[in-house]
């Protein structure tokens, strides 16, 4: 296990992030941060963007924009059904980048 900044919780359960830490992640005292529980740990990513349902709801819309009439002159089942998984892959991976924050990966080396 790598040993980083060791830091003890006040009463509330408080931590202070250090200071070259946050200014490594850009982390200011406007900035809203995740806390995700993982494998005995909590890791603290800065968040810089937030999608919202809305916003999810409208993604949505766009991939059934761009796949309109993908399928209406095709008679070979074979190729619609290769059309279609191509298509739902890269529905899939469009959802997933949206829905992500930006700094999610980044995040993972820390």
């Amino acid at each position: 296990m790598k040993v980083g900044t060791i830091t003890t919780p006040n009463a509330k359960g408080q931590i202070v992030i250090p200071k070259a830490m946050r200014e490594t992640l850009g982390i200011d005292a406007q900035t809203h941060v995740n806390l995700v529980l993982r494998g005995g740990g909590i890791y603290i990513y800065p968040v810089n963007e937030v999608i919202t349902k809305h916003e999810t709801d409208n993604s949505y819309l766009k991939i059934l924009e761009k796949t309109r009439g993908a399928f209406r002159d095709d008679k070979n089942w074979e190729t619609v059904q290769k059309q279609r998984r191509k298509l739902v892959n890269f529905c899939n991976r469009g959802i997933q980048k949206e829905l992500r924050w930006k700094n999610w990966e980044s995040g993972k080396s820390y």
